[in-house]
């Protein structure tokens, strides 16, 4: 489908170009040459187009052109016309003559470099210095020449300025306007590409930017009249990045298609290396023929490199390979179609180029290849996106059903850690105290005597004690360490009232206690109940104290509680590496806390836990 538009496209650019007369206009292929060099000073008959550099030697300086009328122009002419001079390329400088009046100058003593050639000129004829017939008229054109230019002389239209202006307007469409346009959408395409290449650095989007620039800067100097350099630059500039741009693009293609190192692409980039020094001779030497040679191995190039890409294409080629190829191929074909009739002078419009256009649709082609394959790209990194997002929650999913057995597990030990807990608890506690209880009724056979009932109701009492501590173990008190200890007042204060101890009680409200960094479980209440009764049992059994203080409170990084009495300080029950000592610190391993005491006035046992700093933020 793209094949046939561009055949089609193609076609029309053909059917427009080709030379066709304008009516009621002459059109003056002939003329007398005057070189005013010394070297070029006799009179000489040429046809027009006529190119200083294929003359042999080269013309230089300045030439006159000496147009004669034909006879029928006086009858191809209507009386009455204003009448006009159309001048597709003339330069590098020049002024036209109507008998002996100048009518036109163009840069004729501007300084510095300047080019008229690169813009048709309209130059209107003064009815006032036409004479009659039409054909005895005599019109000169004075040129000064710039070597490597082109400089010369053009055919040249002579008719009705009304006529001749819509041909102006058409060259200057093709030469002048479509270069701006042409360049103007590579340089949008080259800042695209380039800020793509910044994000990913891709070498693609690098290629076609760096081409895209290098194209752009081609056109930028092609249609300028006065450049703001010396010629000797503009060429090298001029001639350069169309060079550098033919590599870029072919490199690109390269990438495009994945070709593997291959002596072509070696030939490409060694082709790159050696341009600017080919041209730097070519300025330096002005043989324009070394730039025709140039042009022709450019030209060599790119039809190797599409013989490469159809020899590839047996392997099977994707749509937007098959679409750079035809498009490869059309672009070449306005190439070397331009090349032929400007450079070599086959037939064809030489007024009309064909290479703007093709390398407009040509970079288009590269860009709309390009997002094409971001595209795709982005549709590979979606349906990355979602088998990953699939995989993952299929992960995740395993990873909950393992969580799941895993917790279910984890409820299950401590389930059986708590219920071997509780069977430890009660066996150590309930279950020997009632040992005792009953041993001692069976050594009396059956006889409670010499046992008093006071004795025995103690023993039952201390029993149901046991598992009264047991059974308020389980409460889920979270840490709350004055419900805990309330807990426990109730149990000890008669203990106390009974041996004619006071209890001063301080438990102030404190932030929930950790054990191990963890809110404290009924295993933890257990120790701190057992630590707590073997301090309050030494108290009553050693300390002859009479008055007993448990105090809490907390600091910005502890919670304390301290249980001091004013006995007769540390004694048999608490000597260093005693049984009531080791027990006090086993338990308070197993509570996380830190365990101090102090003998020198009475005893003080403090333990120290750490606590929840999320409490803080709550009541704050």
């Amino acid at each position: 489908m793209v094949g046939a538009v561009l055949v089609v496209l193609l076609a029309g650019l053909a059917l427009i170009s080709r030379p066709q007369p304008l009516e009621g206009t002459i059109y003056i292929q002939n003329a007398q040459l005057t070189g005013m060099n010394t070297a070029q000073s006799a009179i000489k008959n040429i046809a027009l187009p006529h190119v200083w550099d294929d003359e042999k030697p080269a013309l230089s300086g300045t030439a006159s052109y000496t147009l004669s009328l034909p006879q029928e122009a006086s009858l191809a002419v209507q009386p009455g016309q204003a009448l006009a001079l159309l001048i597709p390329r003339v330069g590098a400088r020049f002024r036209v003559w109507l008998g002996d009046q100048m009518i036109h100058s163009e840069h004729w003593d501007t300084a510095g470099y300047v080019d008229t050639s690169v813009v048709p000129y309209l130059i209107a004829l003064p009815p006032a210095s036409l004479k009659t017939p039409l054909a005895s008229n005599q019109i000169r054109i004075e040129v000064q020449g710039q070597l490597l230019r082109k400089s010369g002389l053009s055919a040249v239209w002579l008719g009705p300025a009304a006529v001749l202006q819509d041909r102006y307007a058409k060259v200057m469409l093709w030469q002048v306007q479509a270069s701006w346009m042409v360049a103007a959408c590579s340089v949008l395409v080259a800042l695209i590409c380039g800020l793509m290449w910044l994000q990913n650095h891709e070498k693609l989007f690098g290629l076609l930017a760096a081409a895209s620039a290098a194209w752009a800067l081609r056109l930028a100097l092609t249609p300028l009249v006065h450049p703001p350099m010396a010629f000797e630059l503009w060429f090298f500039f001029h001639k350069l990045s169309f060079t550098l741009y033919c590599g870029l693009v072919y490199l690109f293609l390269w990438e495009t298609f994945e070709f593997k190192q291959h002596l072509a692409r070696k030939l490409v980039i060694s082709f790159m290396c050696i341009a600017p020094f080919w041209l730097a001779l070519t300025t330096w030497s002005e043989i324009y023929n070394l730039y025709r040679i140039w042009t022709g191995i450019l030209t060599g190039i790119s039809v190797a490199t599409l013989l490469h890409m159809f020899n590839r294409a047996r392997w099977g080629l994707d749509a937007n390979q098959r679409l750079m190829i035809v498009v490869g191929i059309a672009t070449m074909v306005t190439g070397v179609r331009d090349f032929a009739v400007v450079q070599l002078g086959m037939p064809g419009d030489a007024d009309l180029r064909w290479m703007t256009l093709g390398s407009l649709i040509f970079m288009l082609t590269l860009a709309w290849v390009l997002v094409q394959r971001v595209g795709l790209y982005m549709r590979q990194v979606n349906q990355a996106n979602l088998a990953l997002e699939q995989r993952v929650s299929e992960k995740e999913s395993e990873l909950r059903q393992a969580f799941d057995s895993l917790r279910d597990a984890e409820r299950r030990q401590v389930l059986e850690a708590e219920r071997a807990r509780l069977t430890r608890d009660m066996h150590d506690g309930l279950g020997s105290q009632l040992v005792q209880t009953l041993n001692l009724v069976r050594a009396q056979g059956g006889s409670l005597s010499p046992v008093s009932p006071d004795q025995l109701a103690a023993m039952l009492s201390h029993a149901l004690e046991e598992l009264r501590m047991t059974l308020d173990s389980l409460e889920p008190l979270e840490g709350d360490l004055p419900a805990i200890l309330g807990t426990l007042r109730q149990r000890i204060a008669p203990t106390l009232a009974a041996a004619g101890i006071e209890l001063d009680w301080q438990v102030q409200e404190v932030p929930p206690v950790l054990v191990n960094g963890l809110p404290m479980e009924s295993h933890a209440v257990m120790h701190l109940f057992r630590a707590l009764q073997e301090i309050f049992a030494n108290i009553v059994k050693h300390a002859q104290a009479k008055h007993v203080v448990v105090k809490t409170w907390h600091d910005t990084s502890h919670v304390y509680l301290g249980v001091q009495d004013d006995g007769v300080g540390l004694g048999q029950g608490a000597r260093e590496g005693g049984r009531g000592m080791d027990n006090l610190r086993a338990r308070a391993a197993a509570l996380g806390a830190v365990l101090r005491m102090d003998g020198s006035h009475g005893t003080l046992v403090e333990l120290r836990f750490e606590y929840d700093h999320r409490s803080d933020a709550i009541n704050k």
